[in-house]
């Protein structure tokens, strides 16, 4: 175990900060590390407590916004064309997702994969 803080029980992951701020360029032409950028976030998840009938507003292959809710409580939204909320995410990346959103300003996107009944599968992607 690494250790490095307090609240070891905490079931949430730590986020990573952010390394790339508004205007930086990446690392100027020198030769650096290469550190991955933490808010290059791609994953498959399913949406939950989805809406049916804002549901049957969306298609297979539509990308709809990604929202953070600042609530309380705080949420990670999906919304359709009109701003109505499909579902909500809470994706291992959930925390990683609200700091890129709310600290440094990154937009993603929620594209359809399928629709079965209420269960809707979606890929997050930064926009």
């Amino acid at each position: 175990m690494s250790g490095s803080g307090p609240g070891g029980d905490d079931w949430r992951p730590e986020p990573k900060s952010p390394i790339k701020r508004p205007g930086d360029g990446g690392d100027g032409g020198r030769g650096g590390e290469g550190r991955p950028d933490p808010c290059a976030i791609v994953e498959l998840t399913n949406l939950n407590s989805v809406d049916a009938n804002v549901l049957g507003t969306v298609h297979v292959g539509d990308a709809l916004p990604l929202v953070f809710l600042q609530g309380p409580p705080r949420r990670l939204v999906v919304q359709n064309g009109t701003g109505q909320i499909v579902g909500s995410i809470t994706s291992p990346s959930m925390l990683q997702l609200i700091l890129c959103i709310s600290q440094s300003g990154r937009q993603y996107e929620a594209t359809v994969l399928s629709i079965r009944g209420g269960l809707c599968q979606v890929e997050v992607r930064p926009t």
